[in-house]
């Protein structure tokens, strides 16, 4: 069996099935998200609900990046959020349909209308009935911790369309299916007894004993002094009792402050701050870096705690506590103003989805910590800290803040947690007990690919889009050429192949065999269709893996040639037409079909002469798109 991480990993690098990564805290969420853009060959997005989350998970925001209004989206009623196709632009609209993988972190935060506007999005601007427009999706994040917040007058909306906030609730995300992967191990905490406190706590289970044990890190013996230079940092419920604790310290500090301003270039959003705009610092402040070392060095990281023992007009200089573990300090640290990017995304040329920077926000990257909110406080490990959660009034949120500590020894109660503090969603509940897991066994991850490899195989002679396409094109070229351009439609009526629909002579009979129709191409890929799903099942046998490839690649070439042809006469539309509306519609309905057409065309050449690969179908598709970005040339001819 392989383990969670491993299996996930191959899952989104090898097939095409939806992923839910969740674990307790500590488990090494955000370490596979770096290590998976790092690595995946596919082209993918990293989305988050927060301005704040996706700059520290190196992305955008999901409403930023699908261009989604705020207001609650409601899939039975559209909303503006379902009409502004129209404001993407044309590379924005190439990228979302080259798309293999969209990540989003922290998707416990994420609301279930969310995820059905941006599915509303890809399905529209990638032409496709599948749910979300069929990107394979991985999200991440941990329901017992943080919920998403919505404002009463948001669920009362909501309410009529979801059972509950949560992700999973989403009507594509139903439709579509995915598998859950739970990271089990704990790299945050090593001590046993801590390690079972938390899982009660965090599942609600927690017992007489468990709480008694847990209260007795409520001791007055164990509150340090104020004032005390102890590292601990106290986590807080609410915004205004952390801002009060850090401002009384702050002031209490004899010395003057050095005020360090933020520089913001480009496009930075204020709410998507990362750090103080306004950062005020004395000598012998207790502060926490907000940011990693991006240097070789890693002098520090997102969390270190640390006291203020130097400062200039450009730098501070902290000196970290001493470590809970073996009593040593770490040397000094100098830190000068860093930089956050905010980002998004473009295709580039080569077809990789690249990086774009909007804006830049540079800070030192320090904030004071003497106290900061439990909100703030995920993702961050400390090794001294004071909780104060017993007015806790979120589910997750005492979790949250019980397991950002190490060890039990570096925890001290605020006050006594009463069971009322412990909280959890009986939603959540439910969906963690019934939601499928990934089974981490190479066989299924090879079902998986498999299956993957037969999907894209089967989309190559797939051509339900393309004859729609032809109908809506034919419709317009009806409406507008009939009485001016009569030999044209009749070439049009054999391309049709519409039986019984069109009464021909037995000369223009003969005549059909010059033109493929679309009634040809869809019948020959049904029986193909019929033969690659009795074959494939069995191609791990060489013979019958030799017939396949020998059958795609004939097909492949047959399909080619008669697109080569057909486009060649839809190239040659007459565009003489006086009346405007008609010339519009048939000129969008024209070059909709020639896209299309080139697409797949380009597809089924180059496997004519390769073997078919799942990754190679995607490349090469991409590739085709980027070559198309403009619109087709238009030919004008005056008769036929």
């Amino acid at each position: 069996m392989l383990q969670p991480m491993e299996a996930a990993r191959r899952v989104l690098n090898e097939a095409s099935v939806n992923l839910f990564l969740t674990g307790r805290a500590g488990t090494g969420k955000t370490t596979f998200l770096r290590q998976l853009v790092a690595e995946c060959p596919k082209r993918m997005v990293v989305l988050a609900p927060t301005g704040v989350a996706a700059i520290n998970a190196g992305g955008s925001t999901i409403h930023s990046f699908f261009q989604l209004d705020f207001a609650p989206f409601l899939p039975d009623r559209p909303t503006p959020a379902d009409r502004k196709s129209h404001r993407f632009a044309k590379s924005k609209i190439n990228l979302i349909r080259t798309l293999d993988l969209l990540v989003i972190d922290e998707v416990s935060m994420v609301r279930p209308d969310v995820l059905d506007a941006v599915d509303a999005t890809l399905r529209r601007l990638r032409s496709s009935v599948r749910p979300f427009g069929g990107v394979q999706l991985l999200l991440i994040g941990d329901l017992r911790q943080l919920p998403p917040v919505v404002k009463d007058d948001e669920w009362r909306l909501l309410s009529t369309c979801y059972a509950s906030p949560y992700f999973f609730e989403s009507r594509a995300l139903k439709e579509s299916g995915f598998l859950m992967v739970e990271l089990t191990h704990i790299y945050r905490q090593t001590d046993p007894t801590f390690v079972e406190i938390l899982n009660r706590i965090r599942d609600n289970s927690a017992d007489a004993a468990t709480l008694a044990a847990l209260n007795r890190r409520a001791a007055p013996g164990l509150m340090p002094a104020d004032g005390a230079d102890d590292g601990y940092i106290r986590l807080t419920t609410h915004n205004y009792r952390a801002d009060a604790i850090n401002g009384s310290r702050l002031a209490a500090l004899r010395g003057v402050p050095h005020i360090y301003r933020a520089k913001v270039s480009g496009k930075f959003p204020e709410s998507s701050y990362p750090a103080d705009e306004t950062l005020i610092m004395k000598r012998g402040a207790q502060v926490m870096f907000i940011k990693n070392d991006a240097s070789p060095e890693k002098a520090y990281y997102n969390g270190l705690i640390g006291e203020v023992v130097a400062m200039t007009d450009d730098n501070v200089t902290v000196r970290p506590r001493r470590d809970a573990d073996t009593g040593r300090r770490q040397a000094d640290i100098t830190v000068e103003y860093a930089s956050w990017d905010n980002t998004r995304y473009e295709l580039g040329d080569d077809g990789e989805v690249k990086e774009e920077i909007e804006g830049s926000f540079s800070q030192i990257p320090l904030r004071p910590a003497w106290a900061i909110t439990i909100h703030k406080s995920q993702g961050l490990t400390f090794d001294r800290a004071i909780i104060d959660a017993a007015r806790s009034f979120a589910p997750g949120q005492c979790y949250v803040a019980l397991s950002r500590c190490r060890s039990l020894e570096g925890l001290v109660l605020d006050s006594p947690l009463p069971l009322t503090a412990i909280m959890t969603d009986s939603a959540v509940n439910a969906f963690i007990s019934e939601q499928p897991r990934l089974v981490a066994g190479n066989e299924q991850i090879e079902r998986f690919a498999d299956s993957y490899y037969c999907e894209m195989l089967l989309e190559l002679f797939t051509f339900r889009k393309l004859d729609s396409l032809f109908d809506g094109y034919y419709r317009a070229a009806a409406a507008a050429l009939p009485r001016k351009f009569p030999a044209f439609m009749s070439e049009l009526d054999e391309m049709r192949g519409a039986m019984g629909e069109v009464s021909l002579t037995a000369g223009r009979r003969a005549a059909v065999a010059e033109h493929p129709s679309m009634r040809e191409l869809t019948d020959v890929a049904a029986r193909l269709h019929a033969y690659l799903l009795r074959a494939l099942p069995h191609r791990g046998d060489a013979t019958v893996a030799e017939a396949i490839d020998g059958k795609v690649r004939g097909g492949a070439r047959w399909f080619s040639e008669r697109l080569r042809r057909m486009r060649s006469v839809i190239e040659e539309t007459p565009m003489a037409i006086e009346n405007k509306v008609l010339l519009k519609r048939l000129t969008q309905h024209r070059d909709e079909l020639l896209e299309m057409m080139g697409l797949q065309e380009a597809l089924l050449r180059h496997f004519g002469d390769a073997p078919f690969g799942a990754q190679e179908y995607l490349r090469v598709k991409t590739r085709h798109l980027l070559a198309t970005q403009s619109p087709p040339r238009r030919r004008r001819r005056a008769s036929r």
